[in-house]
C-alpha cells in the first residue's frame, strides 16, 4: 500500500468510480467534472494510482463554505483516512474561514460521529436543515 495525499482535484471518472466504490452513489460524468472544477478545495488519498478517499469545500471562498463528498473507497475504510482527509480539510478551513463564516454540511449516519470531532455541531431546536427537492421540468406538465 503507497497512499499519498494529493490537493487536487481527480479526474471525473475517478470521482464517480469512487462513489460507486464507495457507496454514495452514482453521478453523472459531465456533471461531475464541472463540479470538480468548481471545488474550492480537494482533498484525494491514492493508494499508488487508484483513488480510494475523497472530501472537498465548495462554497464562494468568502462567507460560505460547503463540507462535500468525504467518502472512502469501502476496501479502506476504519483505517483513519476519512479523519486524515478531515483534517486536511480542517487546516484548509482555518487558513481560509473567517470568524463570521457559514461551514456546513451534510451527513450520513454514522459519519456524523466523525465530523463532530472536527468542530461541527448539530443544529440547535430552533434551526432545522433543509434539501430543495428538484423537479425537473417535465414533472411540472411542461414540454
Amino acid at each position: 500500500m503507497n497512499i499519498q495525499l494529493i490537493y487536487e482535484a481527480p479526474a471525473a471518472q475517478d470521482y464517480v468510480s469512487l462513489r460507486l466504490r464507495s457507496g454514495m452513489g452514482e453521478k453523472n460524468l459531465d456533471r461531475s467534472r464541472i463540479a470538480l472544477e468548481h471545488s474550492l478545495f480537494t482533498a484525494c488519498l491514492y493508494d499508488g494510482g487508484t483513488l480510494i478517499g475523497f472530501g472537498r469545500i465548495v462554497g464562494d471562498g468568502g462567507i460560505t463554505y460547503v463540507v462535500s463528498d468525504i467518502m472512502v473507497d469501502k476496501d479502506y475504510r476504519r483505517r483513519g483516512f476519512a479523519e486524515q482527509i478531515m483534517k486536511a480539510i480542517d487546516a484548509y478551513l482555518d487558513a481560509h474561514a473567517h470568524e463570521d463564516s457559514y461551514i456546513c454540511l451534510i451527513a450520513n449516519r454514522p459519519a456524523d460521529l466523525l465530523y463532530v470531532k472536527h468542530h461541527f455541531e448539530y443544529l440547535p431546536d430552533h434551526k432545522c436543515g433543509m434539501l430543495r427537492a428538484q423537479i425537473k421540468e417535465k414533472d411540472h406538465g411542461k414540454p
